[in-house]
């Protein structure tokens, strides 16, 4: 691909997460120079962004960090942020790529910028009536007014903006697995026990604190957790760490060099979100991409589109998110047939879960 003589400015609102760094990079190779503004948040420790090192066309600047709850810092932050914008690029017309809504509202504020805008979550979903309906106007509107809107799924898209972006400004780009060469899929599952990974950030408190009651009192299943998060789903964790021999918590994880490693102690990604919130309704996890490409078994919750993309390409199943739904699957499911579903998902093409 030949780079395109022109500057992007990327505004990244978390440096750790391995799906902008791999848009990053994607977009070193289509321009001639790539500006990075970006943030790290408080909730992460694994700096993924270090691989963009690699590209001589990038330059990094970290501008500050985001805190949750900390919107009058955050704000000054931004402000202070946009001054230095200005300082160094004026009014000249300028080439922007944003992630998130908070930094498509910041890009407003930027004079002669065409921008395109990537939307992975639809943060206004998780929000009160009074508060939802200003965010997703200024999501919309912003949205309609940007050069490209790029979309993880088609089904944001499909439900949400069609009647407010243009489809041939529309860009689906989901987030498959940049494996950087650095790992590959498993030619075998390990089938000593029943072993399930939960990886990522820990949300939903009462779906896990089901899922650790499960395990808790089936000693013949394993629980291992990967990633991070706030301080109070941690503590759980960690209790039920204490308590269980079979449950262990394995902190931060560098992401995509430690994924073969942490796929291949497991048998069954569970990915059984909230399926009563709206966005999670409609979104696509890389985990869904992680389980195809490393040949592991998932489940995820009933009511969500990745469940139905899951039970289509026979990858797992779909179960209800009460305890005795997610108690009765994990307490009849067999190493068998986990094995089972591991031999149909090394059949899938892996180019429809990797880049």
């Amino acid at each position: 691909m030949q780079r395109v003589d022109k500057t992007l400015i990327i505004l990244a609102q978390s440096l750790e997460q391995p799906r902008i760094v791999k848009r990053i990079n994607q977009k070193a190779k289509e321009y001639q120079r790539v500006h990075v503004y970006g943030f790290t948040r408080n909730v992460h420790s694994v700096t993924n962004h270090v691989i963009l090192k690699a590209n001589d066309n990038v330059s990094l600047k970290i501008v500050g960090q985001l805190k949750n709850g900390r919107y009058v810092e955050r704000i000054l932050t931004y402000v202070k942020f946009l001054v230095e914008l200005y300082r160094k690029y004026g009014l000249r017309k300028k080439q922007v790529y944003a992630f998130g809504l908070d930094l498509r509202i910041f890009s407003f504020f930027l004079i002669n910028a065409k921008v395109s805008y990537e939307i992975s979550d639809i943060v206004w979903l998780y929000h009160s009536k009074g508060k939802r309906k200003i965010l997703s106007f200024l999501d919309l509107f912003l949205a309609g007014k940007s050069e490209t809107v790029i979309f993880t799924t088609k089904s944001f898209y499909d439900k949400y903006y069609t009647k407010f972006v243009k489809e041939d400004k529309v860009v689906i780009n989901e987030n498959k697995l940049e494996t950087y060469d650095k790992v590959k899929p498993l030619d075998q599952l390990i089938t000593d026990k029943v072993r399930i990974a939960y990886i990522g950030a820990f949300r939903y408190p009462e779906i896990i604190k089901a899922l650790i009651k499960t395990v808790s009192n089936n000693q013949s299943i394993i629980l291992n957790f990967y990633g991070g998060s706030h301080a109070k789903i941690l503590e759980d964790i960690e209790q039920a760490v204490k308590k269980n021999s079979n449950i262990s918590y394995n902190g931060p994880f560098k992401n995509p060099d430690d994924l073969e490693a942490i796929y291949r102690e497991n048998n069954l990604n569970f990915v059984v979100y909230n399926n009563s919130l709206e966005n999670e309704m409609v979104a696509m996890p890389n985990k869904f991409y992680e389980s195809g490409f490393f040949n592991v078994p998932i489940v995820c919750a009933t009511n969500t589109y990745v469940g139905e993309r899951v039970v289509k390409l026979n990858m797992g199943w779909m179960i209800d998110t009460d305890f005795k739904s997610i108690s009765n699957f994990l307490n009849t499911i067999t190493t068998d047939v986990l094995d089972q579903y591991h031999r149909k998902i090394k059949q899938l093409d892996k180019s429809y879960f990797k880049i």
